[in-house]
């Protein structure tokens, strides 16, 4: 009974070493490892191709200074990639920093398999053979049979001999992006930051318009989010980035890292960085999960006081036509933004007159300041044409004096107003304008009853 009793006893004593020891091995691993997915903090900062992600870990390197980070998108911007710790608001890099992207890469698991066991089929052979992989270069293998024979084997050879591993060799790290960074030295801190540029990541935004009866109308903003990875993104703060931003810059990038940085204040809609808009997404609003797609509204405002008039562009002095000219104009949308807009394509809905809605037209958006107007080109006019005419030309000097005569159409059930702009280059001024109203050098406003037509006549003057 002593006996088993003590035999108990070492069975025990050795169960809780193990698990020390096995805790002891867990907690290493973990010091020495981090998934992207774990992070304390994520910032995305989302563009039209690409975003910025910046995270944030808890976490000390191993025993001998290594860190091992998994989980990251395998299509990052190698010249985007950070990694440090961060100690009195100042980073301390690593002493090496090396990677492997995720993937299947032949060249690098059959290189694992180099003195392995192995077993060869197909190519004509009979019965599988077993042997040892003794060297392996670029798809060529060299294989020392149990049997006495040595077999090359090629894997650019559809037909050709095939191997097999006997025993498990390959390992998640073999197939998954991994950085391996040694920090020596590191001291006085476990924050540890990962910041880099992946295109996996990414956004669009449309907008929609519905025309109402009464000359209102109601325009949505939507942002469709995609992430292409496999990391499940739910408690990022997510902000999107939207205007004109150049070519890249190191005093931009830096920009964007503290815009991304600042919290925004509640139920503010956007900020203003520079010369772009950084529009905040609500946390609770925004699940972006691994491999999916999400719609969110951006903004939506109804009863906007739309104006609508028809734009024809001419170029008078490059005119070469004897006779008259029949030209259709373009019907253009304009509202007063409420907020700063974004640059996006915008679709134009419709009702017809029993109800019916349609897709009547397509326009882009360009990039709005609040208060400003914001301005969509629609296409050609089916209603409203305009046949011009040169009467006759003289040289006055050093200018080149043009009179024209244009006779504007209106079959629409509504009256119109044409806005005529002359383009040229060269082109000085309008004059003597009759029939219609200059509103700037370059352009003459003409309105149009129901169902009718109206003349007008204008002076041109261009440089010679």
């Amino acid at each position: 009974m002593r006996a088993r009793l003590k035999l108990t006893g070492i069975l025990i004593s050795t169960v809780v070493l193990t698990a020390m020891t096995a805790n002891r091995v867990t907690a290493d691993e973990q010091a020495g490892r981090v998934e992207v997915s774990h992070a304390n903090s994520t910032h995305l900062t989302l563009y039209p191709d690409k975003t910025l992600v910046r995270q944030q870990f808890k976490v000390l390197p191993g025993p001998d200074g290594s860190l091992v980070v998994e989980g990251m998108a395998d299509d990052w911007e190698d010249d985007s990639l950070e990694l440090e710790y961060i100690k009195d608001k100042q980073g301390l890099v690593p002493a090496s920093l090396t990677w492997h992207r995720g993937g299947l890469d032949r060249d690098h698991l059959y290189n694992r398999l180099v003195g392995k066991s192995v077993e060869l089929v197909g190519g004509g052979l009979n019965v599988p053979v077993q042997g040892v992989l003794l060297s392996y270069d670029s798809g060529m293998g060299l294989v020392q049979g149990n049997n006495g024979r040595q077999y090359l084997v090629d894997w650019n050879d559809p037909q050709g001999i095939r191997l097999a591993s006997r025993e498990q060799v390959f390992l998640e790290k073999d197939y998954q992006t991994r950085l391996i960074a040694r920090f020596p030295e590191l001291d006085g801190t476990d924050q540890l930051r990962l910041s880099y540029i992946t295109p996996s990541i990414r956004y669009s935004s449309h907008y929609r318009m519905t025309l109402d009866d009464d000359g209102k109308a109601r325009i949505e903003l939507t942002a469709l989010l995609n992430n292409n990875t496999e990391t499940d993104y739910n408690n990022a703060d997510i902000k999107l980035v939207a205007g004109d931003m150049g070519r890249p810059n190191v005093g931009y990038a830096h920009k964007m890292v503290r815009a991304n940085a600042a919290s925004p204040m509640p139920g503010q809609e956007s900020q203003r960085v520079g010369e772009v808009m950084v529009i905040p997404l609500p946390k609770d609003q925004t699940k972006l999960t691994p491999f999916s797609w999400q719609q969110m509204t951006l903004y939506k405002e109804d009863q906007i006081a739309l104006d609508h008039y028809y734009q024809l562009d001419v170029n008078g002095r490059s005119y070469s036509g004897r006779g008259s000219d029949l030209q259709r104009p373009r019907l253009n949308y304009r509202f007063k933004a409420g907020r700063d807009l974004p640059a996006g394509e915008v679709r134009i809905l419709e009702s017809t007159g029993d109800g019916t809605v349609i897709i009547s037209g397509n326009a882009m958006i360009p990039q709005t300041t609040k208060g400003d107007y914001a301005h969509l080109a629609m296409g050609e006019a089916l209603t409203v044409r305009v046949e011009r005419k040169r009467v006759d030309s003289q040289q006055r000097e050093k200018e080149l004096i043009t009179r024209w005569q244009a006779v504007v159409f209106n079959d629409s059930d509504e009256e119109v107003t044409l806005m005529m702009t002359d383009r040229d280059h060269s082109l000085i001024k309008l004059e003597d304008v009759k029939g219609g109203t200059l509103e700037q050098t370059d352009t003459i406003k003409v309105k149009v009853p129901v169902k009718s037509k109206k003349t007008l006549t204008y002076t041109s003057a261009y440089t010679r």
